[in-house]
């Protein structure tokens, strides 16, 4: 098996778990199942990953291996992902939870671990999220996790930011 990174968060139910190999099918598994929700707010995963293979080449070919991608599993169960990419000492944080298990604090609890992850362990200045206009539960987690509107970051984006406070 490969080594990934593990991360707790403040729930002892929620951990998040770098994806190795071995996550493609439960990953595509969980998409598949989700592709009517992931397709509002112009997201395009259920696009980039119409099967399998497409899912297991991600992980083991990224397109950027600098971009950490995590899942958030919530008691055993994978429910969703975290991704962060850096770019020089900031990065960008972005994430989705599937429909059957959104509303339950999930993606708040690894938002928060992946922001500490990202100022202590990478030594981050700054993360951003660009976040769309229309999708209210996401804005909610971003202002709940400390980040501040930044402006607009696109034609219906908006962008939040969070500094670290150590630097």
């Amino acid at each position: 098996m490969e080594t990934r990174i593990v991360i707790e968060t403040g729930r002892a139910d929620v951990i998040l778990r770098q994806f190795v190999p071995q996550d493609a099918e439960m990953l595509f598994w969980l998409i598949d199942r989700n592709r009517e929700h992931l397709s509002q707010h112009d997201d395009r995963t259920s696009v980039k990953y119409p099967n399998l293979e497409s899912v297991r080449r991600s992980i083991v070919y990224p397109v950027d291996p600098s971009r950490l991608r995590f899942g958030i599993w919530a008691n055993g169960l994978l429910v969703g992902t975290v991704n962060l990419m850096p770019l020089d000492d900031e990065a960008e944080i972005g994430y989705w939870i599937a429909a059957q298990h959104s509303g339950r604090g999930y993606v708040a609890a690894a938002v928060e671990a992946l922001v500490q992850h990202a100022f202590g362990a990478l030594r981050m200045k700054s993360i951003f999220a660009n976040i769309h206009q229309a999708n209210q539960a996401s804005l909610g987690v971003v202002e709940r996790a400390g980040f501040r509107f930044d402006g607009p970051a696109g034609s219906e984006l908006l962008r939040y930011i969070r500094t670290n406070p150590n630097s």
